[in-house]
């Protein structure tokens, strides 16, 4: 029996109150499906200097905590991970500015290179109320995602915590106007098995990039580039068949 290959998933957010790190946490437990698999937990670095946090006596004490939790994300571990997970507050109907600032300037190197392409990508999120733009903020993360070449793995309704989660592009929970209501226990079922999945489908994708190997090798199967030059995919690698092998 073949050895089960294990994923490392790497899951960035950003939580003001607590309330998305709890989600992201979810999303940790369940994307640890085998021993070996690793799972990372990011913050995204706040924008505001220390003094205007210090403000808001709850704001600071979370910051704090996430601050002593949740290291930043660094860029190797981008290249390293099986599978990106980004989580936000919905604020205005999109994401908040700290991770999108980090996705501009920490993943925008990323978008033309193949260190992010094929591997799998998911998104979750809290807004205030029910109609409070969870759904675009989520799919906002999704097209940031799709630039990177990502494979989009959506909760859909596979497994009944996502149903009851009633919601089909990703995890989320309603969190109140002044964040005072913790995510639920379905809420929680359903981050779980969004990061199982996650999982699941990086496990899938790294198994499948074995076989791709060989597209590489041999790329006179492999679809013609824009100037028709099999050199413009796959440079100094001879796209002569070998003896005896019958195309895949």
């Amino acid at each position: 029996m073949e050895q089960w290959r294990a994923v490392t998933v790497l899951i960035c957010f950003y939580s003001r109150y607590g309330s998305t790190a709890r989600l992201a946490e979810a999303v940790a437990e369940g994307a640890r499906v085998s021993p070996g698999d690793e799972v990372w937990l990011r913050r995204a670095p706040e924008l505001d200097p220390a003094e205007i946090i210090r403000q808001d006596d709850r704001r600071w004490r979370t910051f704090q905590d996430l601050a002593r939790r949740f290291p930043e994300p660094r860029p190797e571990e981008l290249e390293r991970a099986d599978a990106l997970v980004l989580g936000s507050p919905g604020y205005f109907g999109t994401i908040a500015s700290p991770l999108k600032r980090w996705l501009e300037t920490v993943l925008g190197r990323f978008w033309q290179g193949q260190e992010m392409g094929e591997k799998a990508g998911a998104a979750f999120c809290t807004t205030s109320t029910v109609h409070g733009g969870n759904e675009v903020t989520i799919l906002s993360m999704l097209a940031s995602l799709m630039h990177l070449g990502c494979v989009i793995v959506p909760s859909g309704y596979l497994y009944p915590p996502l149903r009851r989660n009633q919601m089909p592009y990703g995890a989320s929970a309603v969190t109140g106007v002044t964040d005072e209501l913790p995510p639920t226990e379905d809420d929680l079922a359903a981050a779980r098995a969004l990061g199982y999945r996650v999982a699941h489908v990086a496990r899938w994708l790294l198994v499948g990039r074995g076989q791709e190997e060989f597209r590489r090798r041999y790329p006179a199967w492999a679809p013609q580039s824009a100037g028709g030059r099999i050199d413009d995919l796959a440079p100094g690698i001879s796209p002569r068949k070998p003896e005896g092998q019958e195309h895949p």
